[in-house]
């Protein structure tokens, strides 16, 4: 349907260019007045094809109310913007140019207003279920884009929802408070974000809802996939740069206790743009984005800037006041301490697939921190340390799971009220993409499949070997 409007849409204003051409000859004396009554019927042609769209677009149920009054209110104003045959009778060409010019403009705005917004059903698709929110990309002809502020074209655009909001004052300084986050991160300390809208809207009950949208990178460019395929040596290069990436934070930190920073920098919530599975190293000015940007955490004189009630809805009703009264502090406080920040980053290489990673990241983050965070005197890390900490973590999360599930159950079947955090459905066991503490993590692209199976085996290999020369070493010193 769509393609017979459009095509219907383009051959009248065809039609209407060829009009026009000709009015134009006949106005500078280029052509002859005569035969007059061809032109009525070429505006009868274009008229007629354009009545005709009526029928068809009234039939499909993929054009939307409100793409279906546009389009009458078009066909409309074509109706009573017909030439009349006095105006070719007196010659009145510049008036007749004038009421082309506007017929063209109107089948011109209705063509592309169709082309946009008429489409098939969106589909949601779930690209990352986290801890406190789920992500999704709406996918479709129509769905949401935005033009690119870097560079000519238009982005695709990640959602979330972030829980409700009581009045429309503390939904706005929500909005407020993301817009200074990011723009804080970027332009103060240099670490760059992705573009971000967050849109507010009123929501049931006389509560109000802020929509983050964000730009939608490149599935292929977010760490916690690449670190799954990339070589060894580019990781390490890429957990150094994450790691000076939050010394700026850390710094600015311990410059400005009246005025802190916090930071989530599991590897998953960072993005490198340019990277490709041949590349062995990592560029110096390669675009490196940290993409969390929807939960901003900001201390004015160690006040939380941020409604802790957006952490605490994301918690089971029943947990609430446990939370609120004992660990939301000590959860918030990981998030500035260095040494909590850069635990996490670590841990999450076990989440994401390469618990085998962990020893040479705790190498790596023991000589940098004894390097460039000196003054701060953090301890030594260990790998059962880290490992011990991601376990807690996996329990921790678990356990949330499930009680989100039975606070669903309970908030819509009995208590017949609307669920705050909308969940999957089936069981977190059987959920894709839940990058939390304890889930799959991100599911990678078909063609990276391969190659993360050559990595392991690659990897299996070297264990072995390792394992071959240690046994061959051991019976060598036996022999002797």
């Amino acid at each position: 349907m769509k393609e017979q409007v459009l095509k219907g849409l383009k051959q009248a204003e065809e039609i209407l260019k060829s009009l026009q051409a000709r009015i134009k000859k006949i106005s500078t004396g280029k052509e002859a007045p005569e035969n007059l009554a061809d032109l009525f019927e070429q505006w009868n042609q274009a008229l007629y094809k354009l009545e005709g769209l009526r029928e068809i677009a009234g039939s499909d149920k993929a054009l939307s109310p409100s793409l279906k009054k546009a389009l009458l209110n078009a066909l409309e104003k074509l109706g009573k913007n017909r030439i009349s045959k006095e105006l070719i009778e007196k010659g009145k060409w510049q008036a007749i140019l004038n009421q082309l010019s506007e017929q063209k403009r109107i089948v011109r705005a209705l063509k592309k207003d169709l082309a946009f917004r008429w489409n098939k059903p969106l589909e949601v698709k779930i690209l990352g279920i986290g801890e406190i929110t789920t992500t999704i990309e709406l996918v479709g002809d129509g769905a949401p884009r935005r033009k690119n502020p870097r560079k000519s074209g238009h982005i695709s655009l990640a959602v979330k929802k972030a829980p409700s909001f009581p009045s429309r004052e503390s939904a706005e300084a929500y909005q407020r408070l993301c817009y200074e986050y990011e723009d804080f991160l970027s332009e103060k300390l240099g670490i760059q974000t992705p573009y971000a809208q967050h849109s507010l809207i009123a929501g049931r009950e006389g509560r109000w809802l802020v929509y983050n949208l964000q730009e939608k990178l490149p599935q292929k460019s977010i760490a916690c996939l690449i670190i799954q395929v990339a070589e060894q040596n580019l990781i390490e290069e890429l957990f150094l740069r994450l790691l000076n990436e939050l010394k700026k934070v850390f710094f600015w930190n311990l410059e400005h206790p009246e005025y802190q920073i916090g930071l989530d920098a599991q590897i998953s919530n960072w993005a490198l743009l340019e990277f490709r599975p041949e590349k062995t190293r990592l560029e110096e000015c390669e675009p490196l984005l940290y993409i969390d940007t929807s939960t901003p955490m900001i201390r004015k004189q160690g006040e939380e800037q941020l409604d802790t009630e957006v952490f605490i809805k994301s918690i089971p009703l029943i947990l609430r006041p446990i939370i609120r009264w004992t660990l939301l502090q000590e959860v918030l406080d990981r998030y500035y301490r260095p040494r909590d920040v850069i635990l996490d980053l670590i841990a999450s290489f076990i989440t994401h697939h390469r618990p085998d990673l962990v020893k040479r990241m705790v190498e790596l983050a023991n000589q940098w921190m004894g390097s460039e965070l000196k003054e701060l005197n953090l301890a030594p890390f260990h790998p059962g340390q880290i490992f011990r900490y991601n376990q807690q973590d996996v329990l921790i999360w678990k356990f949330f799971r499930q009680m989100k599930r039975m606070d669903k159950f309970i908030t819509e079947k009995i208590l017949g009220r609307t669920y705050e955090q909308r969940l999957p459905s089936g069981s977190p066991k059987n959920w894709e993409n839940l990058v939390g503490a304890g889930g799959k993590g991100l599911t990678l692209p078909k063609e990276w499949e391969e190659l993360a199976r050559s990595q392991k085996a690659r990897k299996e290999k070297a264990e072995f070997n390792q394992f071959e020369t240690s046994r061959k070493l051991v019976n060598t010193q036996k022999d002797v």
